[in-house]
């Protein structure tokens, strides 16, 4: 019983002891691990995105400078020294420029009032040249994007311009429209030199570097995705993509976007198609594009994974190692411990000549040796008891007869006076009463039968006088009921009783069997376990009897007569008495315990009941007290203080 309790706790502290420092440790390890490769993927991915991004900006840079450089040729165009190149040299010119990159599509020439000047240069079937090969093919219908795409007002106002990234050409790729603004040396005109530039070889640049668990993407101005082929896994072709600035909400259907890629370089954990990634993110100055670069969560925090496993894997072993060693230590001690316990098993069923083996000298053995020095002293002590019980055995017998003859005589002498001190009283009252009013009451009242014996039946005095007689027998209740009212004492015969057999008599006299036929409906509600209360059952049958009898009253035309018993706590015992009659008038409440009030019209009572019930309730150490309204009915709620308790009720 005890080894198996012993054994686990011990086993649960060996292995807390060697187990929390092992977790603490690994934990700290795993933390500073995550945070140390944390921040070496994060520079990491600046330093991959700053090097692409700087490329970009490169590329871009070399494309801007080659119409820059161009632009200068348009002036050796003109048909002769002195005039504006003629429509054949503006197209010459613009082949030209269509020959100097691979990555030009469409080129063409705008005045400062965004009109073209002359016709856009392009091919549709570069393919057909050796030295056009690279280029992309495209048609008439391809070419408006530039005129609609050529960023002219920007370039006059800054001398160069980037417009939006769009799908188009024929092969519909990522384009974007780079414009230069110059002025022409002869005419002293403003004119801007545009380019449809494919990002088809910046896209292939970018997207190789990328790898199994790395993506690296290039976005334009609104965090739109500029590739080809991982658009499909992240969403499409210029698809907005999260970013370490937070996550970018899907183009609408119409209208511009409102997402602004950020301007600073930021590294940053979020969520995207592939799940969680850390992500950083370089802008390509002074172009409207980024570098983002992400790494998926799992892949970078790799080493510290395993870390982890490694931790837990420590963590296992030690808690096995743990486990045999307390299991070995704690076996030793719960079976010294459980031969302590089984020694203490012996004293308890009185073997007090049991002794414990002392296996070591150490604490447990200590407490082995007084163990044994505990069972020898008990066991003299209970020899000493022993002798000690047989002497006041003998001194028990006489004084046990003693004290049942005191208390025999003590409870003659109360009896007695009890009863000289009724009797006192009995006889000082009912002297009284007898001088002043019985007396002269039974002249009058013998005098009123002498009457209406002689009286024939038809005389027309018999009716006063059989009036005579019911009012002095009137009288006569009334003296007998003050002699009731003075006589009673507080204590008198009380006993313990339980009220629910009191409540039960009490219904019983007062005739279920007539109540029933009044239509009057008796409900009992009694509570288990309403402790005892000490008192007169006579008192209290009569008390509750005065109180059933006037709720019958109040209901001539048939109710609910509701009886309750319940026990508000340990100490108190309730009784309450609802019916639904007439109810009392508010008026009425405060003086329906005065002696002599009334509210009956047909004076058969003589305003004493509830007197008596009154008085009763207190001498029982009680307290009650009234609810009512006319028409819905009266509850009387009696509340006594349970046997042994304290008369201090409210």
């Amino acid at each position: 019983m005890i080894r198996p309790r012993l054994l686990a706790k011990l086993t649960l502290l060996a292995l807390g002891v060697s187990l929390i420092p092992l977790v603490i440790v690994g934990y700290s390890s795993y933390r500073i691990g995550q945070q140390a490769v944390r921040a070496a993927v994060d520079q990491s991915e600046l330093q991959i995105a700053r090097q692409v991004a700087q490329h970009v900006s490169s590329e871009l840079d070399h494309l801007v400078d080659t119409l820059r450089v161009d632009s200068r040729v348009l002036d050796l165009t003109r048909a002769d020294g002195n005039g504006a190149p003629t429509r054949e040299g503006v197209a010459k010119f613009l082949q030209l420029v269509y020959h100097q990159s691979n990555a030009f599509t469409a080129v063409a020439l705008f005045d400062d009032g965004a009109r073209l000047v002359g016709e856009p240069a392009y091919l549709d079937n570069p393919e057909r040249y050796e030295s056009l090969r690279e280029h992309e093919p495209m048609h008439a219908a391809d070419v408006d994007a530039l005129v609609e795409m050529a960023p002219v007002a920007g370039a006059l106002a800054h001398g160069w311009a980037v417009g939006p990234v769009f799908i188009g050409g024929p092969v519909q790729t990522p384009h974007v429209v780079l414009a230069v603004a110059f002025t022409q040396t002869v005419a002293g005109a403003r004119r801007i030199l545009a380019a449809e530039v494919t990002m088809r070889g910046l896209i292939a640049h970018v997207e190789g570097l990328g790898t199994d668990d790395t993506e690296v993407k290039l976005v334009d101005t609104h965090a739109r995705l500029i590739g080809m082929g991982r658009a499909g896994r992240n969403g499409g072709l210029l698809a907005p993509q999260a970013t370490p600035n937070g996550p970018v909400a899907p183009e609408p259907a119409q209208g511009p976007l409102t997402a602004a890629l950020p301007t600073t370089e930021l590294v940053g954990e979020y969520v995207t198609y592939a799940g969680p990634v850390i992500g950083a993110f370089v802008p390509a100055t002074p172009y409207p594009f980024g570098i983002l670069v992400e790494k998926t969560l799992a892949a970078a925090l790799l080493p510290v994974s395993r870390i982890r496993i490694a931790t837990l894997l420590w963590i296992a072993v030690s808690a096995l190692v743990g486990a045999i060693a307390a299991r070995f230590l704690a076996r030793r001690l719960a079976d010294r411990v459980a031969e302590l316990a089984r020694g203490s098993r012996e004293i308890a069923t009185g073997n007090l000549d049991v002794k414990l083996a002392i296996q070591a000298h150490d604490e447990l053995g200590d407490l082995a040796e007084a163990f044994n020095a505990m069972a020898a002293s008990l066991d003299g002590a209970r020899r000493e008891i022993l002798r000690q019980n047989d002497e006041i055995q003998g001194w028990n017998q006489t004084l046990e007869k003693r004290v049942r003859d005191k208390t025999e005589e003590l409870r003659q002498a109360q009896d007695l006076l009890l009863r000289s001190r009724s009797l006192a009283a009995l006889g000082g009252l009912g002297s009284g009463v007898a001088h002043e009013i019985n007396n002269p009451l039974a002249g009058v009242l013998g005098l009123a039968q002498l009457l209406l014996a002689d009286l024939p039946g038809i005389h027309p005095a018999r009716v006063l006088v059989k009036d005579i007689e019911q009012q002095a027998l009137r009288i006569r209740g009334i003296v007998s009921n003050l002699l009731r009212f003075a006589q009673r004492e507080a204590g008198e015969d009380f006993q313990t009783l339980q009220l629910s057999a009191v409540i039960e008599d009490a219904i019983q006299l007062c005739g279920p069997r007539k109540m029933a036929d009044a239509g009057i409906e008796i409900v009992r509600r009694f509570a288990p376990d309403v402790p005892a209360v000490r008192g007169n059952s006579t008192q209290l049958q009569e008390t509750f009897m005065q109180l059933l009898q006037n709720a019958l009253k109040a209901m001539p035309n048939g109710g609910t007569l509701t009886v309750e018993l319940t026990a508000p706590d340990s100490a108190l015992a309730r009784v309450a008495i609802t019916d639904t009659g007439r109810g009392i008038k508010p008026a009425d409440i405060p003086r329906i315990f005065d002696p002599f009030f009334t509210t009956k019209d047909d004076w058969s009572g003589v305003g004493l009941g509830l007197s008596l019930v009154h008085k009763t309730i207190e001498d029982h150490g009680g307290s009650i007290r009234v609810e009512s309204a006319v028409g819905q009915g009266t509850t009387f709620t009696m509340t006594f203080p349970a046997d042994g308790g304290r008369a201090h009720l409210a």
